[in-house]
């Protein structure tokens, strides 16, 4: 079962990915008469405020794959990583994701798995491997990247 969730997964990061560079490749080019692209639009957000939301929708999305998934609890966060293909498409935003990764750590009450997830792919978009890491939950990571900016 478990063997057969994971090729599930594998599939659908490849399909997501080939929709977004496919997406993207049909994009026309920007006018300045446009407005800001929507969330989900196929763009990549152009504004904090979209980023920020953008970061939101994709870990929203993990979380929800990772719950679907029905695996079991583990006390490692990096277990996790791996179920939802939307985990990718939060790294694959890259450096302009980092702030809106950094300001929905800050401003969640809760320093647990979604958060811990949050930082991991800030830490991943750095470039810093896991036995690298300096911190230890999310909010740590989150004061890391604001000491370092």
């Amino acid at each position: 079962m478990y063997r057969a969730l994971r090729s599930a997964v594998v599939l659908c990061v490849i399909a997501a990915a080939l929709s977004f560079v496919a997406g993207c490749a049909s994009q026309p080019a920007p006018s300045s008469k446009e407005t800001p692209a929507a969330v989900g639009s196929g763009r990549p957000p152009s504004s904090i405020k979209e980023m920020r939301a953008a970061v939101r929708g994709d870990i929203t999305q993990v979380m929800a794959d990772i719950k679907a998934a029905e695996v079991g609890a583990s006390s490692n966060p990096y277990d996790y990583v791996g179920i939802s293909p939307a985990f990718e498409l939060l790294i694959a935003r890259g450096q302009p994701a980092l702030d809106a990764i950094a300001s929905e750590i800050e401003t969640s009450p809760d320093n647990g798995l979604r958060e811990y997830l949050l930082a991991i792919a800030g830490s991943r978009i750095n470039g810093e491997s896991e036995s690298q890491k300096t911190w230890s939950d999310g909010k740590m990571w989150a004061a890391s990247y604001r000491s370092m900016r």
